[in-house]
């Protein structure tokens, strides 16, 4: 053999332990290396668990005490919330609720669009003051409000009515 042999033999000889250290030391130790890590961000994620529920559990009691004093309920619908609203709106500034229909559902595409139209007689300051107060609350998107001037004929007198659109829209 000579010396050109001897380094091609010595070549292959090193590559092929360096193939047989790879397969059986640092194939595995890389394998455990990733589980160790993976398993590492589960221990984390655990030990964070109880602090997320307490935010969680903090979250949910600021959001309904947000309900609770704009007066909604999970169970009630979103006709009934704006009749309770508008109701007691009235009643604090001497508005007479004319008309309350039921609302007008469309569904499309997994959403549902649920108009709600009702007339309000009154003044003109408090209609204005009950439709600021319907786009503060934000309990839906006031589409539209049509004023209308009209007379009661047996009494000879004009009232003014505000015909109001509020739009809920949903996901199913």
């Amino acid at each position: 053999m000579n010396s050109k042999q001897k380094n091609i033999g010595l070549l292959i000889g090193f590559l092929l332990s360096l193939f047989l250290v790879y397969q059986f030391a640092i194939k595995k130790t890389i394998t455990y290396k990733n589980k160790y890590k993976q398993e590492l961000k589960e221990k984390e994620l655990l030990d964070n668990a109880g602090t997320k529920i307490n935010f969680l559990q903090r979250k949910n009691r600021h959001i309904d005490s947000i309900l609770t004093s704009r007066n909604i309920s999970i169970q009630n619908s979103f006709q009934q919330t704006i009749l309770q609203n508008v109701t007691n709106f009235s009643i604090e500034e001497k508005l007479q609720i004319v008309d309350f229909n039921a609302p007008h559902l469309f569904t499309e595409n997994q959403t549902t669009t649920e108009t709600l139209i009702f007339e309000v007689k009154g003044n003109y300051h408090p209609l204005l003051k009950l439709i600021n107060y319907l786009e503060q609350e934000q309990m839906g998107k006031l589409l539209s409000v049509h004023f209308e001037k009209k007379k009661n004929y047996k009494t000879n007198r004009q009232y003014l009515t505000a015909k109001i659109y509020l739009q809920k829209i949903s996901k199913n």
